[in-house]
């Protein structure tokens, strides 16, 4: 049985990826699946590279998102222990996170995902963004 869990923002006008990259990064997101590689994505097909790829992997996220299409990125949560992908979509209105199986569980209710958890750790760096839309959402 698949379960999908993501947490979404839209914003008024158009941001670029690398302007929400940016804030992630200065929030202590890491871009990295393992210890040794960065995954990304480009059109919906997955690339992985060294850890010291992650220029050539903005750029090839570059052409393809100025080619209207969605690119995303494997991140680690400043916690150390969290991963998730940030998909960014085609029309670059909006910007989904999307938790990796090891998903944040609420303390005394661990069939469920701790969805304020992820929500505010995704604002928090976006919240100066004009974002006129959240959404949060565990489908079992």
């Amino acid at each position: 049985m698949s379960r999908d869990v993501a947490i979404s923002l839209e914003f008024e006008r158009d941001i670029d990826f690398e302007e929400i990259f940016d804030r992630l990064a200065r929030a202590g997101w890491e871009f990295l699946r393992e210890e040794d590689a960065i995954w990304y994505m480009t059109d919906y097909d997955w690339k992985h590279l060294p850890l010291d790829g992650l220029a050539e992997a903005k750029r090839d996220m570059r052409a393809a998102y100025e080619a209207g299409k969605a690119v995303g990125i494997t991140t680690r949560l400043p916690d150390e222990e969290t991963f998730a992908n940030v998909i960014f979509h085609e029309e670059k209105t909006s910007v989904s996170l999307i938790p990796l199986l090891d998903y944040r569980a609420i303390a005394h209710m661990p069939e469920f995902v701790d969805l304020g958890w992820y929500l505010e750790r995704f604002l928090a760096p976006c919240r100066d963004l004009p974002i006129i839309r959240t959404e949060a959402s565990d489908q079992r």
